[in-house]
């Protein structure tokens, strides 16, 4: 029997198929089609996404004699993206990604009439115009003909579930960034929807991750190439199945995902009281295992940044394989010293998250002298990168009362060994990074063995893969605990009240 996992991400959409031992069979992944309208909003089109995921499942099935012996199809995801569709699931507007900034007024209304604390309170999320509520406010405002006939809000991952399987559903981790979630009730908000102008019975009903909604529809199996004896079964947020994936099931382990954006998340047995959380900066949400509650909170663009220095620095690489940048970026860092030749990068070009959250902040380079190089500036990315996740940790282990017992990288950046040395030293921890391929896949693909029954804990799975450990050295751990603590956050004391005004 086989497990397929397909993840929707902001860079690539992804088809991973394992068999029971946690081996990966067959891997595809595509580059997210992202379009923009005159207007400068960023979209998805569905017809495009439901066909390029069933291109992606076609090939799959292709690997195997007989497609019915893939067991199940989950998904991991971005969260917030959504759309809205009539009552026959037929879209009535494109999918609009979490980070289209269209929302942004939304976010203020929805704060004049539910106070921030008051809304982290209830969802455990501090108001951004990202959370779909926002979303859904601005197409009711201005798709009104459209919203009009709109029966249904899906998130991304829902509207997928539902072109598999026939049932609008989602799952406890992704409502829990609608904004219109309450996490400890597990129900959706009468106080959120009244705020939003909305009925509750136009979001979807919301159940654990790894539920299983039905088979595959035979309408659906002609288009995607799955057998109707494969189950579908919810998945959950991208950062948190990617966690699931890594081995996370567990309080007190923290997860470090590092994508596009960098996600920090770790577990936590209960919420009694979210007050506590306030003014860490945190979110809060349902796990995607085991009734756990999370925290989570990132660098808004931290492989982003990694991208961007490669697109203006290498770009004459750009003709070749995106792989030959990295390595030459990797390289250069190399060439140049601990402190980068005083040259700082504070990591801003999307905002800053916990425990500001000043999403209008901007990156910052500092420290210029005519004797910095190209090696500097790379090197100085990494380490401005790896002192802004010590804070977010360090955020959280204040709030939370405890310190994390162990710190698993995941993501593309894992891959990265220079980057990892300096996030080790910069933090004065070992890292673990587990051997599996693609864990973010791997994690979708556990829930939907888990929901099927054929297996019965994650451990089945995870106790079968190797992890390396990067150790910190404790000359340089020194070097940056006064660099991080004299210079890094000495300098943030400046900027924070200038993005403040």
């Amino acid at each position: 029997m086989y497990l397929l996992g397909l993840d929707i991400g902001t860079t690539n959409w992804k088809g991973n198929l394992y068999d029971l031992q946690g081996r990966l069979i067959k891997s595809i992944s595509v580059p997210s089609p992202e379009r923009k309208n005159k207007k400068g909003h960023n979209y998805y089109d569905p017809a495009e996404f439901w066909n390029i995921f069933c291109r992606i499942t076609k090939e799959i099935a292709k690997k195997i004699k007989d497609p019915g012996m893939i067991a199940s199809v989950s998904f991991a995801s971005m969260a917030e993206a959504g759309l809205i569709v009539d009552g026959s699931g037929r879209p009535l507007s494109h999918i609009i990604p979490w980070y289209d900034k269209r929302s942004i007024p939304e976010a203020d209304i929805l704060q004049q009439k539910v106070k921030k604390r008051d809304i982290f309170g209830i969802t455990g999320i501090n108001l951004q115009y990202i959370f779909s509520a926002c979303k859904i406010m601005w197409l009711k405002k201005n798709e009104k003909s459209a919203f009009k006939k709109a029966k249904k809000w899906l998130c991304a991952p829902d509207y997928l579930a539902y072109k598999f399987s026939g049932v609008m559903a989602t799952d406890y981790s992704i409502a829990s960034r609608t904004a219109l979630f309450d996490i400890r009730k597990k129900k959706w908000s009468k106080r959120m929807l009244k705020a939003a102008g909305l009925k509750e019975d136009f979001l979807p009903e919301a159940y654990p991750s790894g539920t299983v909604l039905g088979n595959v529809t035979p309408e659906a199996s002609g288009e995607c190439g799955l057998s109707t004896g494969t189950k579908v079964v919810l998945g959950g947020h991208d950062h948190l199945c990617g966690s699931l994936g890594a081995g996370i099931y567990k309080e007190g382990i923290f997860c470090d995902s590092m994508g596009t954006a960098e996600a920090g998340s770790v577990p936590l047995k209960s919420l009694k009281s979210l007050k506590k959380y306030y003014s860490s900066g945190y979110s809060f949400g349902c796990y995607v295992y085991g009734g756990l509650y999370y925290a989570m909170s990132g660098v808004y663009y931290s492989g982003g940044l990694i991208e961007w220095l490669g697109r203006e620095f290498y770009g004459a690489a750009l003709s070749k394989k995106k792989k030959n940048i990295y390595k030459l970026m990797i390289e250069d860092a190399k060439r140049s010293v601990t402190g980068s030749g005083g040259l700082m990068v504070y990591p801003h070009w999307l905002g800053i998250g916990a425990p500001y959250g000043l999403r209008d902040a901007k990156g910052i380079l500092i420290g210029f002298s005519p004797g910095t190089t190209k090696a500097d500036i790379i090197h100085a990315a990494y380490e401005g990168l790896a002192c802004e996740y010590r804070l977010l940790m360090e955020t959280l282990e204040k709030a939370a009362g405890f310190k994390f017992k162990v710190i698993k990288v995941i993501g593309g950046g894992a891959k990265n060994r220079v980057w990892l040395r300096i996030k080790a030293d910069m933090n004065g921890r070992d890292l673990v990074v587990p051997e599996v391929s693609e864990s973010v896949c791997f994690g979708a693909a556990l829930l939907g063995g888990l929901g099927a029954g054929v297996i019965k804990s994650p451990e089945e799975l995870i106790k079968n893969f190797k992890q390396c450990k990067i150790r910190y050295n404790k000359k340089r751990a020194l070097y940056y605990d006064k660099h991080y603590k004299q210079r890094y956050l000495k300098f943030y004391k400046i900027i924070v009240p200038y993005w403040e005004k």
